[in-house]
């Protein structure tokens, strides 16, 4: 698995599937979400009023080639309540990411770094915790191990605040080598 740090705008980059999340008790949506909302004259906002896109947990949605993006899909994951949100809601939520990117027949996307800044949780641990759910769910397949490509898109943190949590992921985990991460 590749893992990338953008460090640009999330708007400008070309995305082959952008993943977001969205909290059941968020409104407006923040982070990346909260940009691309605001990206799109609050489409994320009107459809989450319409029911079309839930905050709740592990729900999904999908729009297909969002205007004023470039990006193949917009994928928006149910993150539940922000007020229980933790590192061990964060690991399963990356699971089921991963596992619906997998079943989308995608092998490269971009994703937010959830609730940035927003829980007590560091960005590094936060980090941890997602890379641990992807590599828990694709070191079932090494193919798919091997041949997955994200990219970590984030609003404030760093990259070393990311490389410490990959840091720490790897101390952890004997991946031998398949996780690699660069900007």
């Amino acid at each position: 698995m590749k893992l990338h740090h953008l460090t640009k705008p999330a708007d400008t980059a070309k995305h082959k599937c952008l993943a977001l999340s969205v909290f059941a008790d968020e409104r407006p949506p923040r982070g990346i979400c909260g940009y691309i909302d605001w990206r799109l004259n609050g489409f994320v906002s009107r459809e989450i009023k319409a029911g079309k896109i839930s905050g709740e947990f592990g729900k999904k949605t999908i729009i297909p080639f969002p205007a004023r993006l470039d990006a193949e899909y917009l994928l928006f994951f149910g993150m539940g309540k922000l007020s229980r949100f933790n590192l061990e809601r964060i690991n399963k939520a990356a699971r089921q990411l991963i596992a619906a990117v997998d079943g989308l027949l995608i092998s490269e996307f971009s994703f937010e770094l959830p609730a940035e800044k927003r829980i007590t949780a560091g960005n590094a641990e936060i980090m941890e915790a997602v890379v641990t759910g992807f590599f828990d769910y694709l070191s079932e397949d090494a193919d798919k191990l091997n041949r997955m490509v994200s990219c970590i898109v984030t609003q404030n943190a760093g990259t070393k605040e990311i490389s410490a949590g990959i840091k720490s992921f790897k101390s952890k985990v004997k991946d031998l080598g398949t996780v690699k991460f660069s900007l």
